[in-house]
Parts: structure tokens; sequence; C-alpha cells
């Protein structure tokens, strides 16, 4: 939730100026006299041009439907296929599994996540809550029962993810606000180390190749790229062309690794190295200064390979998905009028993709017309 987390950070900074004046020049009573609700920053006034959902670009070129329903599950935060052509759809309420025609074969549910759910493989664990400012990282079974929850008294939590080293998953990197700094908690929930840094706003493990040892990649105060391994230590430090908050793993072009980044700034969406450089900058306009981005390749049948990418706006539930051609040419642009949170290029059997995206209690799927 970035566009919440920039609101809650400069009110912070308002307010907690504030308290130390309050302290210092009048005594701790004057602050049951400070309202602390007329110190809070308004929220930011939606933008024009996201306040009617509709297609901008490319209306004659692909057809939406729906692939999945189901209210109960919230928002739908991540899209993970399985073998045999069966889905796994998780949302912040719930998850359900699909068989290879869309079908449900069963449900799951559990405790509301205020922050994006993710499906992994960790001890008991099956879905992980990665958390928000007021929310633990909890780690939910398959069952859908609390394993462990995680919170650090005194910081907030800004994000976490699951860490895969040796081959397997074996824990949970936590980015925390503030001066809390990168924790590493293992698959019993017990933390295994910390170390420091500011505002640790987003979290990632990859690797750069097969060939490579997977590590830690998260931004920061600074806005820089940071590399990790897996006991914590930093390898290096990158300063990208923009202020890097949040951003999410992609795959790009043929490559089936997902070890490059994706980041909105500047009415733009960049593609990044996990050394920082930019490879492609996309046009991208509605972006409204967020910076919660994600994209995919996909494959459409007698195409060539196209790039999907989707911008969250949930303050005002709106989100945007983009699709540009082999040329990072737009071809296709629309407002939807729900928060989307997930997106995944899926195989449809017949040697091309389909485009999966995934709001709130529902999946669409896109496909080029005929």
């Amino acid at each position: 939730m970035p566009d919440v987390k920039r609101a809650l950070t400069i009110a912070g900074i308002v307010l907690g100026g504030l308290l130390f004046f309050a302290v210092t020049q009048f005594g701790f009573p004057a602050l049951t006299r400070l309202r602390l609700g007329a110190l809070m920053p308004p929220a930011p006034k939606q933008p024009a041009t996201l306040k009617i959902p509709r297609v901008v670009v490319g209306g004659k070129l692909f057809a939406r439907s729906s692939y999945y329903s189901d209210e109960a599950l919230g928002l739908i935060t991540d899209i993970q296929p399985e073998s045999g052509g069966a889905l796994e759809v998780v949302g912040t309420r719930g998850a359900a599994f699909l068989d290879e025609n869309g079908r449900m074969r069963k449900t799951v549910g559990f405790a509301r996540c205020g922050s994006e759910v993710v499906a992994t493989e960790l001890g008991k664990g099956k879905f992980l809550c990665r958390g928000a400012w007021g929310d633990n990282a909890v780690l939910f079974d398959g069952d859908g029962n609390t394993v462990w929850s995680y919170g650090v008294q005194g910081s907030g939590i800004d994000d976490a993810a699951p860490a895969r080293f040796g081959g397997k998953t074996t824990g949970v990197v936590v980015g925390l606000n503030g001066g809390g700094g990168v924790r590493f908690v293992g698959a019993d929930g017990k933390e295994v180390w910390q170390q420091h840094d500011a505002n640790v706003w987003h979290v990632e493990v990859a690797a750069a190749d097969e060939n490579s040892d997977t590590v830690i990649l998260h931004s920061n105060a600074a806005g820089q790229l940071t590399l990790r391994d897996a006991s914590g230590n930093v390898l290096t430090r990158y300063t990208p062309e923009i202020y890097l908050s949040h951003f999410s793993l992609t795959q790009w072009h043929d490559d089936p690794n997902r070890n490059k980044l994706i980041a909105a700034a500047d009415d733009s969406l960049y593609i990044l190295t996990m050394r920082g450089a930019t490879l492609v900058r996309f046009s991208a306009p509605f972006t409204a200064g967020t910076d919660d981005a994600q994209g995919t390749p996909v494959r459409f049948a007698d195409r060539p390979v196209y790039y999907a990418a989707l911008v969250r706006h949930n303050l005002w539930n709106r989100s945007v998905l983009y699709i540009y051609n082999e040329d990072a040419r737009q071809i296709y642009v629309e407002v939807l009028g729900s928060d989307c949170a997930s997106l995944r290029s899926l195989p449809d059997g017949k040697g091309s993709e389909e485009l999966l995206v995934g709001c709130r209690g529902n999946v669409w799927k896109y496909s080029p017309k005929s």
C-alpha cells in the first residue's frame, strides 16, 4: 500500500515534530490538547483521469471476460500456476484452488490480512501475509490456520517476502519502517538475525541467473537498491535513476527468471536490472505519482512477446492495465474500476497465453480479439 505508506510517512514526520515541540515548550500536558486528526495531512485528491473506468487505448484489440469470481477471497494478490494447468488464486481473506479448466476444487479461508498475501511453502505454512503498518506478517497453513505471527514492538512493517536459500524456502525477510532495519524470520516464526537500515519499503529475494546465489533485494529511505546475502550482510548498493521505494520482480523477454525489477515513477514504468540499471522506460500516463507496479511478458497467439503492466491506485479503488508491443509502444490502456493487485500470464494449452488480472473478488482474463 505505497500510497498509504507515503501519506503516513509524511504524517509521522509532521506529527513527531509537533509532539516534540509541544513537550519541550509546554510540557507533557500539552499533548492532551493536541487534536491529532487535525495534524494529519489530507489524502491526495483523485486525479480526474482516474475517476471514470474505461478503455483509453486499444479497445478493438483485446476482450475481457471473467475467469473466476469469489467475493469471499477479498482482494486477489497472488495467482500461482500449479502442475497440470491447475491454478492457485490467493486473496486477502482466503484462497481458491482451481483445476485446469478454471473450476474451483477447494477454497480456504483465513483471518483477513491488511496487506498482500502470497503463496509459499515454508515449514507448515502455505500462505504469507506480507504485513503492513499496524499489521504483523502472518504465516497461514493450508487450512487457513495461523502458524505464526511476527511483529516488532515500536516499529511498523513495510513488507515481507519468502526467502529461498539453498534451493528451498527457509524463512521470511522482513523490512521495517523507521530505523527497524531488515530482519530474517525462520520457519518457526523466530527471529534469526537483524541488520540496520532505514525505511525498508519493499523486499524481494532473487538470483541473477541459475548459477548465481540467491540474494535479498530491498529499497530504503535513500531510494537505493540494496543487495544482501543470506545473513543480511550488504553486498552492494545501487542508486537507480529514480527514487526506488516499491518495486516488483518480473520476467523480461524470453528469460524465465524473475530477476528484473519493475517500478513506476514520473508517468513512466521502468524495467531495472538487479544492479539498478534501466533496461527500458515505458510511457505510462495515469500513474498519478504512485509507485506500485508489476508486470509480465505475455505471448498471445500469432504475436510477438508483448509486455503487460498493472499499476495500483488503492486509495481511489482504481488500477490501470497497460499492454506494450515489441517496440515498447502502448497498444492497450484501461482504467479499471477496482483495486487490482495481481498479474499473471497463463498458458492456454494451445501454444499461446492468456493474461489474468486479479482484482477485488474477481480474476479477469484478457485475450486478443480475432
